[in-house]
């Protein structure tokens, strides 16, 4: 019975605040992080990051400023996905290094997965359509 009342008072105070979001997640997972390295290796650094870390995340959850807590949130989303893709792209150029070669179209720098052909290889890149020679060796 008290915890629907609490419940209700919460949603009151809440109503108008950013909340929660996948910023303030990675926010709180470094606090973590830091204590952790702050009980392995006990400084003063960890534990003010990780205070300052919290501190904001908790900031940034309670803020009325929707408008620029969402721009910071596209923000992180935007740096989280380019950091995916490369770690993915890094990940599938070890797994075909024997098989196939990555090279960069010189007009639209899109990159491209070849076969492994040694010798002069004639590309046409799908994107853009241009058609230039590359060597592969080894």
């Amino acid at each position: 019975m008290k915890l629907d009342g609490l419940k209700s008072k919460l949603m009151v105070f809440m109503r108008g605040r950013y909340g929660m979001d996948p910023l303030y997640k990675a926010m709180m997972a470094v606090m973590i992080a830091m204590l952790i390295l702050n009980i392995i290796f006990p400084s003063p650094v960890f534990y003010f990051l990780s205070l300052l870390t919290g501190g904001f995340a908790v900031y940034r959850g309670f803020s009325r400023n929707l408008a620029k807590r969402g721009e910071e949130n596209r923000k992180y989303l935007a740096l989280r996905e380019k950091i995916k893709k490369t770690v993915l792209q890094l990940r599938n150029r070890f797994r075909d290094r024997n098989t196939h070669r990555y090279r960069v179209c010189p007009n639209c720098k899109t990159t491209l997965r070849l076969v492994r052909k040694t010798g002069v290889n004639h590309v046409k890149c799908p994107v853009c359509k241009n058609e230039f020679d590359l060597v592969i060796r080894r």
